[in-house]
C-alpha cells in the first residue's frame, strides 16, 4: 500500500510540474523571441526526456540491459503518439493536428526520419560497419538531431 500511495504522490507531483513547464516554456519563448515550436522541441523536449536518458544510462552501464534502455525510449514515442491520439480526440473544434503551428510538421518528419535510422539499426546492426564501440547510426542520428534544430530555428 505504501508503494501504491508513492506512485500517486510523485504522478500528482508530475502533473503539477508538467503544468508549470508548460507555462514557463511558454514564458521563455515569448520573452526570448525563440518560438514556442523552438522551445518546446529544445528545451520542454529535453526536460521531459530526461527521465529516458538517466533509465537508459543506468540499464546500459549498471545492468548491462540495452534492451530495456531502447524499449524506453522506443515506448516513450509510442506513448508520445498515443497521447497526440487521445488529444486529437478530446479537442473537439478541429484536429489539434490543424491547429498546431506548421513548424511541428518538420519536426514530425525529422522525428519520423530519426526513428526510421533507429529501426534500421535495429535490425542491421553493425553488418555494415561500426566506428569504434559505435555503430555509425548513433553519429548519423546525433548530425540529423542538429540539422533539424538548426532548420526549425531557421
Amino acid at each position: 500500500m505504501l508503494l501504491w500511495l508513492g506512485f500517486i504522490i510523485f504522478a500528482l507531483a508530475i502533473i503539477y510540474s508538467g503544468t508549470n513547464l508548460s507555462r514557463y516554456g511558454d514564458i521563455i519563448a515569448e520573452k526570448t523571441g525563440l518560438g514556442g515550436t523552438w522551445i518546446g522541441i529544445v528545451l520542454i523536449g529535453f526536460v521531459t526526456s530526461l527521465p529516458e536518458l538517466v533509465t537508459g544510462i543506468s540499464s546500459v552501464t549498471y545492468a548491462d540491459l540495452p534492451n530495456i534502455a531502447v524499449g524506453n525510449v522506443l515506448g516513450a514515442c509510442v506513448f508520445n503518439m498515443l497521447s497526440l491520439a487521445f488529444l486529437d480526440d478530446v479537442y473537439r473544434p478541429m484536429p489539434i493536428s490543424a491547429k498546431a503551428h506548421h513548424g511541428h510538421v518538420l519536426s514530425a518528419a525529422f522525428a519520423v526520419l530519426l526513428l526510421g535510422i533507429v529501426v534500421l539499426s535495429l535490425f542491421l546492426g553493425n553488418r555494415l560497419f561500426s566506428l569504434v564501440w559505435r555503430g555509425p547510426y548513433s553519429l548519423l542520428s546525433v548530425i540529423i538531431y542538429f540539422i533539424a534544430l538548426k532548420l526549425i530555428y531557421s
